[in-house]
């Protein structure tokens, strides 16, 4: 058994994890606001990742870290990037700093397929050129480069994994931040129409959060992976209009889809290749779309 700080715990993917562990390893959580799930509340702990005391003090005695905090809105990194950068950048140096300090063996660190931008083949698989579209795909690629950094130079096995679109229903409903999935839920229980921005068929890949982190156990369990990098995805395509017809579905209404101005920055396709997940990790995702959309829709 492992002793693993989670940090951003009270998160969707944190929490999932931390749930994940329990049992498992021993562990315990990080982040800036209190924990909100009863069943986490004696696992996780008040801190900012930003200060080193903070930092110091939840590292004591950990043996794994798995860095899931980050500020995770494009929009508001566009609105403050010094906070984005503080934050996903900054925080990131502090923790990585203070886990060499504390003898932390293996350092997981939560990137995100932003750090691609725009496709110049699909599907994307981990040698694809990065070349951030936002500030905070700008941010999440330095915080990676300076995990993988510390896999050179320190004694910890340092680990990225980059999700593609992750959902679930811990995402907050009432964020003007939310992703895609969320607002079309949130509409739809309102009963009103999902609302598409631009024409719909531009295209994404989605995956429950439950199966991302389904993957960071595994990647925190398996050995030998210093300096390796992993997409996260389910490698389907959905476009926007096919996800907004299986929402509408899956809601039971009739309603026909709404359109508005398209985002401006937003990159037309993506979809990812898991194949190196697949054959190192032995990963699948199991949360289909149509099920993860019921489930929200209940």
């Amino acid at each position: 058994m492992t002793r693993v700080l989670v940090t951003g715990s009270s998160g969707q993917l944190g929490s999932y994890l931390c749930e994940l562990l329990l049992g498992r390893h021993e562990v315990t959580g990080m982040d800036l606001r209190p924990q909100p799930h009863l069943k986490l509340k004696k696992v996780s702990g008040v801190g900012d990742i930003r200060e080193p005391k903070d930092a110091r003090t939840h590292l004591k005695g950990v043996e794994a870290v798995v860095h899931c905090a980050a500020q995770v809105s494009v929009d508001r990194s566009l609105e403050d990037p010094i906070s984005d950068a503080s934050t996903n950048v900054l925080g990131t140096v502090n923790l990585l700093s203070e886990s060499t300090k504390a003898g932390v063996r293996k350092f997981v660190y939560v990137s995100s397929a932003s750090v691609f931008g725009p496709p110049k083949y699909l599907p994307i698989d981990e040698n694809h050129p990065t070349s951030p579209m936002s500030n905070y795909g700008a941010s999440k690629l330095a915080g990676e480069k300076f995990t993988l950094a510390y896999a050179r130079t320190s004694s910890m096995e340092c680990v990225s994994v980059r999700p593609f679109n992750f959902y679930s229903p811990r995402a907050d409903p009432e964020s003007p931040y939310s992703g895609v999935i969320t607002k079309f839920v949130n509409r739809l229980k309102a009963g009103k129409a999902p609302l598409i921005e631009g024409d719909g068929r531009q295209t994404r890949d989605f995956i429950h959060t439950r199966d991302v982190a389904e993957m960071l156990l595994l990647v925190l369990e398996k050995k030998g992976l210093n300096g390796e990098v992993f997409n996260c995805g389910s490698g389907v395509s959905t476009s926007v209009l096919e996800l907004a017809d299986k929402a509408i579905a899956a809601s039971g209404r009739r309603l026909r889809p709404e359109f508005t101005a398209p985002r401006v920055g937003d990159i037309r396709d993506s979809l990812s290749n898991c194949s190196k997940a697949k054959e190192v990790l032995g990963f699948s995702p199991k949360v289909s779309l149509e099920e993860g959309l019921s489930e929200l829709m209940r």
